[in-house]
Formats: C-alpha cells, structure tokens, sequence
C-alpha cells in the first residue's frame, strides 16, 4: 500500500490529535485503528497509543484515504438533474464510511456512476443513520453542495418521515424538545440537561393508523438533530419499532435495522434550480408492519 511521510509543524500532540488535524478526511476511529494496527510510524519506528508528536518529526501513514468506487453495490435513483441527485438508501446500508476502506456504502455507489462528485466525498449533503431508509441528497459540484448544505442549516428543506413506533402514538403532537448527547453513552442523544451544550429540535408527529399495538406515524422535522425522530418518539413512550439503542421493541427486522423511512424531501428553488419534490415509498419490510386497522 502507498505511503505518505509528512514532516510535523506547529506545536507537540497526541499523535491521534495531529492525525485528524493534519488529515481532514479522517474519523476519530480509524485514527486509533491505524495507531492499534502499527500502520503510522513515527521516524521509521512504529507508533503507540499515546505517542506525542514533536515539530520536525518524520509521520509515516498508509494512503487510506481515497474513498473506493463501487459499481456493483445496488442503489435505485430516485431523482437526477444537472445539479442533484436523490437516492433511495436502503436500510442497513451506511450513508459515508467512517473508514475510507469500507466500499459497502452509499458514498460508494454515488462514485462509481457519478464520478463528478469525487471531491466533493460523493457530494452528500445530509446523512441518514444506517438503519434508517429513505430519501438522501447528493450535490454534482461544489457550488450546489456549498447552497444546499446551506439550504438544510437553515431548515429550508421540508423532511417528512414515516415510522412504526410502540403503542398508541398521539393522534397530532408538535414536540419542542432540545437534545444533547448523553454523557453515559456517546452513541445515543438524550432530553437536554443543564450544563450541558444542546441543540433545538423540533418534529410534528401524526399518528396514521393504529391497531393499539402498534402505530403508523408521519413525522415533519423542523430541525435536523441526530436521532431526533427516534429520541422525540422514545421521550413520548412510543419509540420506533426495533431502535434497541431507544428501547423500541423487536420486530421482524434485520439487526441494526429500525423502523424508520426518510419518506419525502421538499429542496427549496434556489437561482436556476426549480424546487424539487423527492418521494420514496415505505419499502416492503416496513410495509409488512403497518397495521391495518384504523387509527
């Protein structure tokens, strides 16, 4: 594998620290993982867990981090233009690689059949959890990527999304309920503390069907917290159906899969480009969920 010897500047740090300061593309988890594995020398002796970094010293690293197009990795089109493209993610799949190696995700397949969006790391503009299906959004340059992800910060972009929660869900609830992450558990968001930085989120739920057991809910983000729908559901007592991180109940879903579909994306115009009205249907094995009597 090729490569890459940087001389270091600037003051001393933990290796991990100067990996991802001086390698932008690169997760927190796979910098630990290249340190465990001896993949990165420090002048030509292999690095520890800890190892500092001293100006003028010689950092040796693999070169992981050209993300791999995948052709063969299926992936249906939703929506195509000259400035967007719109795909329908299937749950299980991730959106990005946390580790540029992985070639079993979205970014993946975006590369191979639109290799414009290479700089632009498959040109996604928001994520999805992996568990999670539906409408994801990518930009074919930079200039598109740069007015969309502004677009999403200024909650421009309408986010509707279907889910099968436990119980009974509120026939129509507005939920205005800021998020942290949960100091126990870096994984999972929890109801903002004191003391602790959070973020607005806000979603509008209603309840479609029901069969007492079980309910059908279409949810409106006003925000884009991460896991707001599921933490939002899960605060109110009806968590989606399979999200063991939020106690949702097991359901006949494939593991690490919950009940949680990304239905319909409303991108605002915006210069030349028209608005755009982006909608996937529930796939099969939510639809096997749904219950069928009236809520």
């Amino acid at each position: 594998m090729e490569e890459r010897c940087f001389v270091a500047e600037g003051p001393s740090e933990r290796l991990d620290h100067w990996l991802r300061r001086t390698l932008p593309g690169l997760s927190r988890r796979l910098a630990h993982t290249l340190i465990a594995e001896g993949s990165v020398r420090l002048d030509g002796r292999r690095a520890r867990k800890g190892s500092l970094v001293h100006p003028g010293m010689h950092v040796t690293v693999p070169g992981v981090l050209a993300l791999a197009p995948n052709p063969a990795l299926p992936l249906a089109v939703l929506h195509e233009d000259a400035w967007r493209i719109a795909v329908d993610k299937p749950g299980g799949m991730p959106s990005h690689p946390l580790d540029p190696r992985a070639r079993d995700t979205v970014v993946n397949a975006l590369l191979a059949r639109y290799p414009e969006t290479g700089p632009l790391a498959g040109g996604l503009v928001h994520r999805l959890d992996t568990g999670t299906s539906g409408v994801l959004v990518a930009a074919r340059s930079a200039a598109v990527w740069t007015s969309l992800r502004e677009a999403f910060r200024a909650h421009a972009v309408r986010k509707r999304y279907l889910a099968l929660a436990r119980g009974v869900a509120p026939e129509r609830l507005h939920v205005d309920l800021p998020l942290c992450h949960d100091p126990a558990d870096r994984r999972r968001m929890t109801p903002a503390r004191p003391g602790r930085r959070s973020w607005p989120a806000k979603s509008t739920i209603e309840r479609l069907a029901t069969d007492g057991a079980v309910s059908l809910v279409r949810i409106t983000m006003r925000t884009g917290v991460t896991h707001q729908i599921r933490v939002h559901l899960a605060h109110l007592g009806h968590p989606v159906l399979n999200d063991r991180l939020y106690g949702g109940p097991p359901a006949a879903l494939p593991p690490g899969r919950h009940a949680l579909h990304a239905a319909e994306l409303v991108l605002p115009a915006d210069g030349e480009r028209p608005a755009c009205i982006i909608r996937s249907p529930l796939p099969p094995e939510l639809a096997a969920l749904v219950p069928r009597a009236p809520g």
